[in-house]
């Protein structure tokens, strides 16, 4: 039995092999950054989670349809010393060393309007999983007013995303109705990506009104898009584009309490979560179902609107999303999204 269980191993498809050690690697890279920086970082460490899903919404009709799960948890840390790698390989626009490093893990699910259908539903969008860790940079010019947010996403799409065992999981555990579809769902792939925002403050009219332009670049394996649009903040709050940092004793005071809108249009060159990834466009791999570039809608318009409650040791953030259609035949899908986030 030993010697079957190895025939199989060693006769495993390469592409598969490639994306387990791929897997592995990820997860040694994230751990590798965490303990190589653990001895340069200071005090101001907080913790964020962030929960996507269409049944956040606040029109009551969540679908279990497109982007209907998605989960996110990021440690931020600041760092006493000079960057190293990988870290350097990150953005840094900051000369007072204010800069925020965060170490995070991502998992996002994609699935078609009809999830009790286990045959492929062309023209609709393909069953999709991604896994990857996230290693990032906040960087302030508060002279020019400009915040410079840059991530490297590394991991794998398709079935070792465990996209499938989640959902197949959550739907068992709450009862509704059981995704039939993952046997068709886009094949294992890389994750690489190198994705880069930049906001630059436009106008503040007064101390309860922010106007923020934004501008978004995202490259790699996954994703190819470049992106404008704006940030309008109204309410009480610190302006992060301040000059100087914001004394202590005056954060603990302060309570921040501010709506939002974030209006912003991609230009779309490819997305693997639709199309596959890297190696199976290469390959030309049969497995799985997705769509050809054709089909791919190449502007996505999208909106986010939401509020913040913030205090010293933590913050809530509540938004409803939209995003328009992303291939040919998609309408516009909205979920709702829900951030904490704590100061350790």
């Amino acid at each position: 039995m030993k010697r079957i269980e190895r025939f199989k191993l060693l006769h495993t498809k390469p592409s598969a092999r490639y994306l387990l050690i791929l897997l592995i690697g990820t997860f040694l890279f994230l751990f590798h950054s965490l303990s190589a920086t653990a001895q340069q970082m200071n005090e101001n460490k907080s913790l964020r989670i962030v929960w996507d899903n269409d049944y956040i919404n606040l029109r009551g009709d969540g679908s279990d349809r497109y982007y209907t799960n998605g989960m996110r948890i990021d440690y931020f840390y600041t760092k006493k010393q000079k960057a190293k790698f990988p870290s350097s390989l990150l953005l840094n626009i900051s000369d007072d060393n204010s800069n925020i490093y965060g170490l995070g893990i991502a998992q996002f699910m994609f699935t078609p309007k009809n999830i009790s259908v286990p045959d492929i539903q062309y023209n609709d969008r393909p069953y999709a999983g991604a896994l990857y860790s996230i290693l990032s940079l906040q960087s302030i010019d508060k002279i020019e007013k400009t915040k410079v947010l840059s991530e490297i996403r590394l991991g794998v799409l398709g079935p070792m995303s465990f996209a499938k065992e989640t959902q197949t999981w959550a739907h068992r555990v709450i009862e509704v109705t059981n995704p039939e579809g993952w046997n068709n769902q886009v094949p294992n792939d890389i994750i690489l990506n190198y994705n880069i925002s930049i906001e630059k403050q436009i106008l503040q009219p007064s101390k309860k009104m922010l106007l923020v332009g934004i501008f978004e670049t995202y490259s790699g394996t996954v994703y190819n898009a470049a992106g404008a649009g704006f940030m309008l903040r109204v309410g009480k709050f610190i302006n992060y584009f301040d000059a100087g940092p914001v004394p202590k004793e005056t954060e603990r005071k302060n309570t921040q309490l501010f709506v939002f809108m974030r209006p912003v249009v991609r230009v779309v060159l490819s997305n693997a979560l639709l199309q596959g990834g890297l190696i199976n466009r290469i390959t030309q791999n049969a497995e799985g179902y997705t769509l050809n570039k054709d089909q791919i809608e190449r502007v996505v318009v999208l909106y986010d609107v939401g509020i913040a409650f913030e205090k010293a040791k933590f913050s809530i953030m509540i938004s409803q999303k939209s995003i328009g259609a992303e291939f040919k035949g998609q309408y516009t899908q909205e979920y709702g999204s829900l951030s904490l986030q704590f100061k350790l």
